[in-house]
């Protein structure tokens, strides 16, 4: 052979290899590297069986894929493609297509955070959820009465109020009502040990008992330190026979209002209304928190305090009492320091004396 065409030859040979490799480059920089103008992130959602086609094109349209046709070879070649997760995904500029497949195939789906604080009422929760996740509050709401699902996880209340346990969830994007609620309520039962349960049998009390205690611990406690103290109180109350008169009780009966107690209050007619009648109400009144069952679970001993009230001095502690006197001696000094810091007393506290009686200005300020 020639030498001239030899050398035509091995240039030609070289050229081809080379335009091999720019295309082999150009084709396996996004699979490893993401496009170099990625869009803003965006939200994609994959639908139960979409075929691979469908999800490259929805990444297209997006802008997170530039080249869908490399992105699904590359899925074939990979054995990514059968093994696609549906759900809602957020993907963010730059990333490769490596790591797009490999997040589809996770199910790595966008999830939102939502916190529930402790003594959350569910109607409470229900607005919180539709602002986060869009799930319709009324939805929501009728769930925590459905009989079906009561029965399914052993609940002996009429509602799922104070089985909805507070804490801070992911939930995944497209996520039901009915799903949220499962959640919630594993989590409850989670938190619920059987020590909780031997506990409460030690104390003559039902799990729907423990609750509503502690719910209404929840209601009153502004320092977690008083938990047990308070807590003490009511479990002096109900073994002396007394009326609870827990406000936060009346506020729960008047449809869930934050707002001070007054007198005309304290008439409203409901098994809620802890002034006007004996023990513990029907159930609980909102979703207490660990703190507040086991206080609930283990009172302070060693205190026969039958009274508090809000001692208005900025810190949010009570001052306790044993005696109705001293109560109202209390109560003189919570509303002194409220004069004196220019602000309403709070009122949450237990006001009637041991015989039942209320007294003339139970729920004034």
């Amino acid at each position: 052979m020639k030498p001239r065409v030899l050398w035509t030859l091995v240039v030609c040979v070289s050229l081809a290899l080379w335009c091999v490799a720019v295309v082999v480059l150009y084709a396996a920089l996004p699979v490893f590297q993401g496009d170099p103008a990625g869009s803003p992130p965006a939200r994609i959602d994959v639908a139960q069986g979409a075929p691979l086609h469908e999800v490259a094109r929805a990444l297209q349209a997006a802008g997170v894929v530039r080249h869908p046709l490399i992105f699904e070879r590359y899925a074939v070649l990979a054995r990514f493609d059968r093994q696609i997760r549906a759900g809602e995904y957020e993907f963010v500029a730059g990333e490769s297509y490596r790591r797009i497949l490999e997040r589809l195939r996770q199910g790595d789906i966008l999830q939102i955070r939502v916190t529930i604080p402790e003594g959350t009422t569910n109607r409470e929760i229900a607005a919180l959820l539709q602002r986060a996740l869009g799930i319709p509050e009324a939805e929501f709401l009728a769930l925590t009465f459905d009989q079906e699902l009561i029965r399914q996880y052993n609940i002996d209340a009429p509602a799922l109020e104070g089985y909805l346990f507070p804490d801070t969830y992911f939930f995944p994007s497209k996520s039901t009502a009915r799903q949220v609620v499962e959640m919630l309520l594993q989590r409850f039962f989670t938190a619920w040990t059987p020590k909780h349960e031997e506990r409460a049998r030690a104390l003559g009390m039902t799990r729907d008992q423990v609750l509503t205690l502690a719910s209404i611990i929840e209601g009153e406690v502004l320092v977690r330190s008083e938990s047990r103290r308070i807590s003490a109180v009511y479990h002096n109350r109900l073994r002396q026979n007394m009326l609870l008169q827990a406000d936060p009780t009346v506020l729960y009966a008047l449809g869930g209002v934050h707002r001070r107690v007054f007198l005309s209050d304290l008439a409203v007619n409901s098994p809620y209304n802890t002034y006007m009648n004996l023990g513990l109400p029907p159930g609980p009144i909102c979703n207490p928190g660990l703190v507040a069952i086991e206080a609930a679970l283990d009172p302070l001993v060693g205190t026969d305090d039958l009274y508090f009230v809000a001692a208005n001095d900025g810190t949010g502690r009570h001052v306790f009492s044993h005696t109705f006197q001293q109560h109202l001696n209390a109560k003189r000094y919570a509303e002194q320091m409220a004069r004196e810091r220019h602000v309403e007393p709070d009122r949450h506290e237990p006001e009637a004396n041991p015989t039942g009686a209320q007294p003339e200005d139970s729920a004034s300020p």
